[in-house]
């Protein structure tokens, strides 16, 4: 046993002499041939990217397979379902057709249920298409057909609801915002077939508070983007007489309280705002809603205004800034998004331009517009917020151009634009760092506005053998602003004063003055000339 054992152990010490001896010649023929072999991290490395390959290539396909054929199979079903109740209805089997789709939405649900943890996939696709086919078949109980089970057009859309109701208890259970786009889509439906005005604002207003609620609890703020964007598209084809259920195309003939439905609306999606920075700390959701809810809102109101309300749409409008006025109050004091005030008082200084023109019309509204300019300036400052002064620069700019165009000359709307453009610049420049204005286009321009309409306003409100006399005097204040208030744009301005005082004294003066006041005029814009040049030779020689 001993010598058996001692053999083994020889024969073994020989193999393994033989192995090594195999993998010397091995090597040295390798290194003669200049053979690599890729090292074990290498290869191991090209094998984990051959099976990342493999891998992908079966979610691929497991998706196409899994989700589409589970898509499809689900969809065909459904309409298959559809067909069978028409068919059976045409047959004159009315309550049978209902039964029999009743039926199958059930067995959906148990087959559902069975298989829920061994396919998920698919349990979620049969369950979708399950409560759509159930929301049909309830909606066919009495819309869309000639012999309606349940008569009473309430009736059947207490029981639509409840149906809907099940789609967002799916939707929150399951935490799928995809399956809140499908029951607030739902919701817009029942609305427009109910063909009842006072029926369709009420779903629609509660489709709105659904989707704030579900804002606010599940943070789904595509849902209610695209809540906005199906609840005034429902309103406004209600608005053309609800061509969907075969009404012709057309403006309603009865306001019928609309307009109140139309701010709640407003009112509901705008309260998204107020949502806490801990739960949504981006502002693009907030912005994106905003901006569309503001936009929508306008435009039906493009449409209501001239149809109902054109002889007493300024009350409108006035109600329309009192409210965005005193969001933006309530948002700068309580609220940590910037954005958000400015954005609110934008929009109501413009519903507020509205109400002034409806009540007062033009050209007396042209005043109080300008003074309201000059009103918004001070509530950016408070603000802090450049926002309102780039909306305000533009609106007060629209307005001049329109006044300057299509009105007669009026004095003290004449002045006040020159008043409202020369502080306004003076507040520019005094608070830019507080406006956080990093740029100085804006002042600039109102300085020009300033100088044109200060010019324009004396030469409409004095006689014509004033008008020099004035100008040489507004070139001297220019002047003395420039030394007080050290800032050499005011310099400027009275410099070219000067020079088109210059330039109307010899093309306009000479031709219309009596001898004695062309002299006067002369000799006094020359001395003055000569004064102002004095001057600001000292003054530039006290400054070096």
């Amino acid at each position: 046993m001993q010598n058996t054992q001692n053999q083994n152990e020889l024969n073994l010490k020989s193999l393994l002499s033989r192995i090594e001896l195999l993998e010397k010649r091995l090597g040295s023929i390798e290194s003669i041939l200049r053979i690599e072999w890729p090292k074990e991290a290498e290869r191991s490395v090209a094998e984990e990217g051959f099976e990342e390959a493999v891998r992908k290539r079966e979610d691929t396909e497991s998706k196409v397979v899994e989700f589409g054929l589970a898509w499809l199979g689900g969809i065909v079903f459904l309409f298959g379902i559809v067909f069978l109740m028409t068919f059976a209805e045409s047959l004159g089997y009315v309550v049978l057709s209902k039964a029999i789709a009743y039926a199958a939405t059930i067995l959906l649900f148990t087959i559902s249920f069975f298989l829920r943890k061994s396919f998920p996939v698919l349990v979620n696709v049969l369950n979708i298409c399950g409560l759509l086919l159930l929301y049909y078949i309830t909606l066919k109980l009495h819309f869309f057909t000639s012999q309606p089970i349940i008569p009473g057009k309430g009736a059947a859309i207490v029981i639509l609801f409840s149906v809907i109701g099940l789609h967002f208890y799916h939707a929150i259970r399951k935490n799928s915002e995809f399956l809140g786009f499908i029951a607030m889509t739902l919701c817009a439906v029942t609305a427009i077939v109910s063909d009842s005005a006072y029926i369709t604002f009420t779903i629609l207003a509660v489709s709105s508070i659904v989707a704030l609620l579900l804002f606010y609890k599940k943070i789904w703020w595509k849902l209610i983007i695209y809540s906005l964007f199906i609840v005034y598209t429902a309103h406004l084809i209600w608005l053309f007489s609800n061509p969907v259920m075969g009404h012709s195309i057309g403006i309603v003939k009865s306001p019928q309280h609309n307009l109140l439905f139309i701010l709640g609306y407003g009112i509901i999606f705008a309260s998204s705002i107020f949502i806490s920075k801990s739960k949504l700390k981006s502002n693009g959701p907030l912005v994106s809603i905003t901006i569309w809810n503001a936009l929508w809102f306008s435009f039906l109101l493009l449409w209501i205004i001239p149809a109902f309300y054109s002889d007493n749409y300024s009350w409108i409008f006035a109600a329309i800034a009192v409210f965005c006025l005193a969001v933006a109050v309530i948002l700068k004091l309580f609220s940590s998004r910037n954005f958000a005030p400015a954005t609110y008082a934008c929009f109501g200084f413009m519903a507020l331009s509205v109400a002034v023109y409806g009540r007062w019309g033009l050209p007396d509204a042209y005043f109080l517009l300008v003074l309201q300019s000059f009103l918004v300036v001070t509530m950016a400052l408070w603000f802090r917020s450049k926002i309102i002064v780039v909306a305000n620069a533009l609106l007060l700019f629209t307005i001049l151009l329109i006044y300057l165009i299509t009105s007669e000359s009026v004095d003290s709307v004449n002045f006040a634009f020159a008043f409202t453009s020369l502080a306004t610049a003076r507040i520019l420049n005094w608070k830019k760092e507080r406006l956080t204005l990093k740029t100085d286009v804006f002042r600039n321009i109102y300085l020009f506005v300033a100088f044109t309409m200060i010019l324009y306003s004396l030469n409409k409100a004095l006689p014509d053998n004033h008008v020099t006399f004035a100008w040489t005097l507004t070139a001297i204040g220019f002047f003395l602003l420039s030394v007080l208030l050290r800032n050499i744009k005011y310099r400027y301005l009275s410099i070219a004063t000067i020079i088109v005082t210059a330039i109307h004294l010899f093309f306009v003066d000479l031709g219309q003055m009596d001898v004695g006041f062309r002299v006067i005029a002369f000799m006094g814009f020359a001395i003055i000339s000569l004064v102002i040049s004095v001057f600001y030779r000292k003054f530039k020689s006290k400054s070096k």
